[in-house]
């Protein structure tokens, strides 16, 4: 009690900017074992999203081989007027396969994304024990920063899903028309073209804003760390 009123009296003796130096560095204790447990919370968090941030990349990269396989076999299913129904059954088929696969990937990456919400509340509560301004004050930011990652990811799996509904809508009433294409249903696939483009463009924007925020966080935790330890 005597060392508090001591540090008290010493943070008036400075003025009103003492005071608020006082305040804003948290007093003149060191935080440096709340801003290791944040830090080590944030690397729990980091492993988690950084999982999150490779899968929801996974199915709409060029580089996968069943989106790759999907979309040339959707493009011949859809365009080749030489196909007959049989031939053109069996490829649904095959883009069938390839779109399970796809949807896999997706649940696996809504999978992982219930559990960042988890570390980020963590994260959360790990922020606020500073009592000092500036820490506190960085640490939510950081927790502001990977919230709006998480938002990120998670528009992009909304998106991924709603493609893969279309895509399976298509195969799926191709393999109840026996490999027939007909007049109603290109016509049904004409009018969702424009939408899918829109998805289309909207995921591209939404993985480059991914990638900014991705580059925001790390910058924010280095210059915690640095000020923190």
């Amino acid at each position: 009690m005597r060392a508090m009123f001591i540090t008290i009296l010493l943070a008036l003796a400075l003025g009103g900017g003492g005071m608020y130096v006082w305040i804003y560095y948290g007093g003149f204790e060191p935080e440096q074992g709340k801003a290791v447990a944040f830090i080590d919370t944030y690397g729990d968090y980091a492993e988690v999203a950084d999982v999150v941030e490779a899968l929801v990349h996974l199915p709409g990269t060029e580089d996968n081989a069943d989106r790759a396989e999907l979309q040339a076999l959707l493009e011949t299913i859809l365009t080749d007027n030489t196909l007959t129904p049989e031939r053109r059954e069996t490829l649904a088929r095959l883009a069938y396969a390839n779109l399970d696969v796809v949807k896999k990937e997706i649940d696996a990456a809504q999978s992982s994304q219930a559990e960042v919400y988890q570390h980020l509340q963590d994260l959360d509560n790990a922020a606020r024990v500073f009592k000092g301004m500036r820490l506190r004050s960085e640490a939510e930011g950081i927790v502001t920063l990977a919230r709006k990652r998480a938002e990120l990811t998670a528009r992009i799996t909304s998106v991924l899903s709603e493609t893969h509904d279309q895509t399976y809508s298509i195969i799926t009433q191709i393999l109840e028309d026996d490999g027939e294409l007909s007049h109603e249903h290109v016509t049904a696939i004409n009018s969702s073209t424009d939408k899918a483009e829109e998805r289309h463009d909207l995921l591209i924007g939404l993985y480059d804003e991914l990638i900014a925020q991705k580059v925001a966080l790390d910058d924010s935790f280095a210059g915690f760390a640095r000020d923190a330890i």
